[in-house]
């Protein structure tokens, strides 16, 4: 019997269809088309990515989505499984971890409490303007009495004869800055400069996120305790903490690997990853 990379080549070849098409279609390389062609799954990221890929070259040829993802686990049980993906840093896999239902309550609760802070820290920092006479209303004109001629020493700006001028020393104070209440520990910049990455991150007790970072794009996280981070592509991914680029010779055990899992990143730590 065929296997799935062949039905799926026969089936692009029957429809004429060449894998820079595919490839233009599916923002998948060319590299990882081939590679499914030639049922060399060993290539690609891994997990769910390797699915994905196979379902999205399966709709593209005409071939039926479903039967494709079967077949390529059939094939990976008579291999006895999916190969590890990477390498471990001695933490458990993030994406098992259980996710807690009140993260979106949490992050709404704590977007309260910043946001009195920086009202607060207004408040303080914003002097309050008086007139002389201790009224709380500025600029508002008392109507004179009717019949009632107005004085000229009473006059808004005519100072008394013989007298100089005081200066209002409350008049146009310049307000304090206020601080920046909202800081955080890591400001995290994910980018890749030339090739295509796939990524998983899971930012302090946020949801993971899966993405695919396309060529001469980033992502940046705001971090308070860690970020772990899953890499399809590691020498394709570019990584800076508050503005400074992390050294993956420092960072990895084996920067010369394709895929990386479960990579933590500290704020107590970062510091002796950066160039």
């Amino acid at each position: 019997m065929a296997t799935l990379g062949q039905q799926l080549k026969q089936s692009r070849e029957e429809k004429s269809i060449s894998l820079q098409e595919i490839a233009e279609s599916t923002h998948i390389s060319i590299r990882f088309l081939q590679a499914i062609e030639n049922d060399a799954y060993d290539v690609l990221p891994g997990g769910v990515f390797n699915r994905a890929f196979v379902r999205k070259f399966a709709r593209q040829v005409g071939f039926d989505e479903e039967q494709a993802v079967n077949l390529y686990q059939e094939q990976w049980q008579e291999q006895g499984g999916e190969p590890e993906r990477g390498y471990q840093l001695g933490v458990e896999e993030f994406e098992s971890r259980p996710t807690s239902g009140n993260g979106l309550l949490i992050s709404f609760v704590a977007l309260i409490i910043l946001g009195s802070m920086a009202y607060a820290a207004y408040q303080y920092f914003t002097p309050s303007v008086s007139d002389s006479g201790g009224s709380a209303a500025i600029g508002v004109n008392t109507p004179a009495s009717p019949g009632a001629t107005a004085s000229p020493s009473s006059s808004p700006g005519s100072p008394s004869p013989g007298v100089s001028p005081t200066p209002d020393a409350s008049a146009s104070p310049t307000p304090s800055p206020t601080p920046d209440v909202a800081a955080v520990a890591m400001r995290v910049q994910l980018s890749a400069p030339t090739e295509e990455v796939w990524l998983k991150v899971k930012a302090d007790d946020k949801e993971a996120e899966q993405m695919l970072l396309q060529p001469g794009k980033s992502r940046e996280f705001d971090v308070n305790q860690e970020i772990i981070l899953s890499i399809g592509r590691v020498q394709s991914l570019r990584i800076a903490i508050n503005g400074r680029n992390m050294d993956f010779v420092k960072l990895l055990p084996n920067p010369k690997a394709i895929r990386a899992s479960n990579v933590v990143i500290k704020k107590d730590n970062y510091q002796q990853y950066l160039n």
